[in-house]
């Protein structure tokens, strides 16, 4: 199943291993600031693109263990 949602522009997939453990993470890239001290963060907006995240690694858990937001915006920090 694709994963759409309003202010997502690129979905990839890649695996982590660790001494431990494999982890298959689903890289969601965003147009949204995500640092909350940027004055153009939009609290809402990235609560619906987390919400949405978290309804598609439910759905799909077989195939997707972790989830990772990064934003395409210059002056994150």
């Amino acid at each position: 199943m694709a994963f759409k949602t309003p202010h997502v522009s690129l979905v990839s997939f890649s695996v982590e291993i660790s001494a431990r453990d494999t982890t298959n993470v689903m890289l969601i890239e965003t147009d949204l600031h995500l640092n909350v001290r940027h004055p153009s963060y939009d609290a809402a907006a990235v609560e619906r693109l987390t919400q949405a995240a978290r309804a598609y690694l439910a759905g799909n858990a077989d195939q997707v263990t972790q989830i990772r937001l990064v934003s395409n915006r210059s002056g994150q920090t």
